[in-house]
């Protein structure tokens, strides 16, 4: 092989090469000093990363596992932060130290500085998902709620760079981290299926009652009672709702008619699971969602995830239908298992209840067939048909109530009072009534004329009137009447003479009363000792005789006040000018 620099020396000797312009410049050069930092220079690696890097040739490196090795890299790096961004692209199935290079291993360093500082940016998905290893680990973090914390903000942030990935792999850790660590289940309610789960046991509840509750096999069929279904169909909606493809809730007839529509469908679904109970092997639930039973439990399944030390026993309860069992440090988990997916075909049973209440009730919108089977069409117009029945004779009676009808009523009241009484009860009547105004017992104006004319004249009868004044009889002689008493009677009850009342002279009103209807008429506050309403009403019914209508109301702000019309009338009755 020739000697290179013989070879140069041959080419520069050479002056047609020395003067060709492969040589030829009038450029002058100069020396240039060097800025970047030599922790900045591609081929620089620092030492924490070579550390790294050795530990995973040791002989006890190299009989770790994968998960151990990376556990005791993130360890040896907590720590660690670098200054050379990767602007390339790293991906991996399972990301680990070992499967960077050293670009990469640095550029991963310094994007988790920018991370612990609060800016997160997209470099790399494969990054992030190392980063969250760390966290489940608890490295460069507190374990227990600061490390959920942490992890719980990581990823609703990045959730804005890679959303489906996230939510796939990064939900289910956040519910195993809380279950791992003893945390309050409500830190794992957001990331759980609680929601779903409860649903399918308020569903295997109602299948339950529904069965229990079947007639005797080859009984009639009978309308159930649509009237106790009320608390059952607000819940069987909510679950329907949650697990049903069908969303019956954005349903233009539940919108107009929830109640209604409430109902029919749980009435159907009672009706149903009956009918599974007796044909089927399973239930109606159980075929629908399948039943609640214990499967092993991978925590952080498909994550890099390594435990020091094995898990204490322990049983966790994360909701009221599922919870988490570890034995030896094996986890299991007590629940409903078919992946939170929603149901179906619940939802063509909700459709189809739909679609036939719609056509029964002749609504607008109509919904096209989807061919269900015709023993659950025939099944579902005949509870329609029997809600239909059951409304129709339960339809609330409509009371109108005239109140400007109330005065003729009470005045029609009087007359046939007055009309009622015998001769002994208008006596004692009217000697009540005199006896309370301080004047003397007045006769009946019947007998005033009897007396004056030397006859006494029966009062007309009324019709089924068995009273002794209603019996006929003959004339008696004349009796002279007793003229002084009459006349000081007529001289002191002006009433009887037809002359209107005297100033002052008013119903018989309580004080509070009267205090009440001062202070309306002077326009002051209504004060009163007591229930105002009962004053009120006293007032209006002792007043009522006297104007023929209701004197006092109470305005739109519920205080009572005077009705203009009648004002001057009571204040001159009652003497308060």
């Amino acid at each position: 092989m020739p000697d290179i620099d013989k070879i140069l020396e041959q080419l520069l000797a050479d002056p047609r090469l020395r003067e060709g312009r492969a040589f030829a410049s009038a450029k002058t050069y100069g020396d240039e000093p060097i800025i970047r930092r030599g922790s900045q220079m591609h081929g620089y690696v620092p030492d924490p990363i070579k550390q790294l890097r050795n530990l995973q040739v040791t002989p006890q490196g190299r009989t770790w596992s994968e998960t151990r090795l990376f556990y005791e890299q993130a360890r040896l790096l907590e720590d660690f932060e670098d200054h050379a961004p990767f602007s390339g692209q790293f991906v991996s199935y399972y990301p680990t130290y070992r499967s960077m290079n050293d670009r990469q291993l640095r550029g991963y360093f310094t994007w988790r500085a920018d991370v612990r500082r609060g800016r997160i940016e997209d470099v790399s998905t494969s990054f992030a998902y190392v980063y969250i290893y760390e966290l489940l680990m608890g490295i460069g973090v507190e374990p227990g709620r600061k490390a959920f914390e942490a992890l719980e903000a990581f990823y609703r942030a990045y959730r804005a760079f890679d959303q489906a990935s996230m939510d796939k792999n990064v939900r289910p850790w956040l519910v195993d981290y809380v279950v791992d660590h003893g945390l309050d289940p409500k830190l794992a309610a957001p990331y759980s299926d609680a929601a779903h789960d409860r649903a399918i046991s308020l569903l295997a509840g109602i299948d339950r009652a529904a069965v229990l509750s079947a007639p005797p096999k080859g009984a009639r069929r009978a309308p159930l009672g649509f009237g106790t279904l009320g608390d059952a169909a607000a819940k069987l909606v909510d679950a329907a709702d949650t697990l049903a493809t069908y969303r019956l809730k954005d349903s233009r007839l539940y919108k107009e008619a929830p109640e209604d529509f409430g109902l029919v469908l749980t009435a159907f679904f009672i009706r149903l699971a009956r009918h599974y109970a007796r044909t089927h092997n399973q239930g109606l639930v159980e075929t629908l969602f399948g039943t609640r039973f214990r499967i092993r439990h991978l925590m952080y399944a498909s994550a890099i995830h390594y435990e020091p030390a094995p898990h204490p026993d322990c049983v966790y309860e994360l909701s009221d239908t599922r919870s988490y069992i570890c034995k030896d440090g094996h986890w299991t988990c007590d629940g409903f298992h078919d992946g939170g997916a929603r149901s179906a075909k619940l939802g063509d049973l909700c459709r189809a209840v739909d679609r036939q209440m719609r056509a029964a009730i002749g609504f607008p919108s109509q919904l096209k067939d989807h061919a269900e089977p015709k023993y659950l069409v025939k099944m579902i117009d005949a509870e329609i048909s029997d809600y239909l029945a059951y409304k129709e004779a339960h339809k609330p009676v409509v009371v109108d109530i005239d109140l400007s009808k109330l005065a003729g009523i009470r005045a029609a009241a009087s007359v046939t009072q007055e009309a009622l009484l015998i001769d002994e009860e208008r006596d004692e009547t009217c000697a009540s009534e005199a006896g309370a105004e301080g004047l003397s017992p007045c006769p009946a104006d019947s007998d005033l004329a009897a007396a004056k004319t030397g006859a006494r004249v029966a009062a007309a009868p009324v019709p089924g009137d068995l009273s002794p004044r209603a019996v006929p009889h003959e004339p008696e002689a004349p009796v002279a009447p007793p003229c002084e008493e009459d006349c000081l009677s007529m001289e002191t009850n002006p009433q009887a003479q037809g002359q209107p009342p005297r100033k002052g002279v008013g119903p018989d009103l309580t004080t509070d009363e009267r205090a009440l209807i001062a202070a309306l008429l002077g326009g002051g506050p209504a004060q009163a000792v007591g229930s105002v309403d009962l004053l009120v009403d006293g007032i209006n019914e002792k007043l009522f005789g006297l104007v023929g209508d209701t004197v006092l109301e109470f305005g739109p702000d519920g205080v009572p006040q005077i009705i203009e019309d009648y004002a001057d009338d009571v204040r001159e009755a009652l003497g308060l000018e």
